[in-house]
């Protein structure tokens, strides 16, 4: 399956600091935005994560790269998808492109652990779930 769309915004001059492009603090609430969307997508949604399972997937590990400035007004979208499905993890990649040209601005992948919210400790991925994420499985 091809990644899907999980974040889109317009990038107001509030994300932005003294050098005049996006901080960097924004570019990690954007992919963070962009995870839940995606754990929505296979079914972790915010009534699975406050009801229903008590399970969410936490980040442990980030590599980033940027690869061009982000300015205020520019329009932004991420497009996400699963590399790996591991027994109690997973890793996550995120792309996001200016959405007027599609110009690559920066990519994130994120390993990222099964927590039960409960224990606060990683928790097995079991096969429901599991079945529910391979639809969103990629290629790196």
């Amino acid at each position: 399956m091809p990644t899907i769309e999980t974040f889109r915004r317009i990038v107001d001059p509030a994300d932005c600091d003294m050098l005049g492009h996006m901080n960097i603090s924004r570019y990690f609430a954007c992919v963070s935005d962009a995870g839940l969307g995606l754990m929505t997508a296979f079914g972790l949604g915010q009534d699975q994560i406050s009801g229903g399972r008590r399970q969410a997937f936490a980040v442990v590990h980030f590599d980033t790269t940027f690869h061009k400035e982000v300015l205020p007004g520019d329009w932004i979208y991420i497009r996400s998808g699963l590399t790996e499905i591991g027994n109690r993890s997973c890793t996550i990649r995120h792309v996001m492109h200016r959405a007027t040209d599609d110009v690559l601005l920066f990519e994130a992948t994120a390993k990222a652990v099964l927590m039960d919210l409960d224990t606060r400790r990683a928790t097995i991925v079991d096969e429901g779930l599991r079945a529910a994420m391979g639809p969103f499985i990629i290629d790196a």
